[in-house]
């Protein structure tokens, strides 16, 4: 296996060494020494690597031709009709409000490719999310689209949107002790946001998803 060959369809399929690792139950530094050409997997651990990626066996081997690294995944522009086999189209929306769980129709400004991985990864109803504000900076910044999981599932210090009174905002989520729940923001200009237990029984509270990417829950 060509050195970075490995490290290059990883990065593109957006799994950090540690999933990897986990996927197929190696250790991290397996997958290291996998990346830098010190070995090579062994033929099931290189299909299943494959698989994960969205790619085949030869193209982990360097026998077919090498693809140049591509621009950052917010960046790529292409129409439908030219997206490889390795990639599908999904929404990008302006609110999650409408169309995921909520009344309405979802309100859908383009498409955009992403790696048919994430696809097998979170499910087909992932979209891509268009950031506004600045509460997140520096982790998310103003124009960001991130790769979202429609749905109310959510765990402690998972990046989420939620609706708080008809109006989506992206925050860290955690459960409060009171049994209510905090929003925090990562910019340290913005205050947290307590909701207690009867403030979530007053207020229209929902969270409507969570973001995988860039940054995501086991990232």
């Amino acid at each position: 296996m060509k050195e970075n060959l490995f490290r290059l369809y990883r990065k593109r399929a957006g799994y950090s060494q540690k999933e990897v690792a986990a996927a197929l139950s190696v250790t991290t530094a397996a997958v290291s020494s996998w990346e830098v050409g010190r070995y090579i997997p062994d033929p099931q651990n290189l299909k299943a690597l494959a698989d994960l990626f969205g790619v085949t066996t030869d193209m982990l081997l360097g026998r077919q031709q090498q693809i140049e690294p591509r621009p950052a995944w917010q960046e790529i522009k292409v129409q439908p009709e030219l997206v490889p086999e390795d990639e599908v189209m999904i929404p990008v929306v302006a609110s999650l409000r409408c169309g995921f769980g909520r009344s309405g129709e979802a309100i859908f400004k383009d498409k955009k490719p992403v790696p048919r991985s994430y696809v097998k990864r979170w499910g087909d109803s992932i979209v891509y999310y268009e950031a506004v504000g600045e509460s997140m900076s520096p982790t998310i910044t103003p124009g960001d689209l991130l790769v979202t999981v429609p749905g109310s599932i959510w765990e402690d210090g998972w990046i989420v949107v939620v609706d708080v009174n008809d109006s989506d905002t992206i925050k860290r989520i955690y459960r409060a002790e009171d049994g209510g729940i905090d929003l925090v923001p990562d910019n340290a200009k913005y205050k947290p946001m307590h909701l207690s237990p009867d403030d979530l029984m007053t207020f229209n509270v929902a969270v409507l998803g969570h973001v995988v990417k860039p940054i995501g829950p086991d990232l």
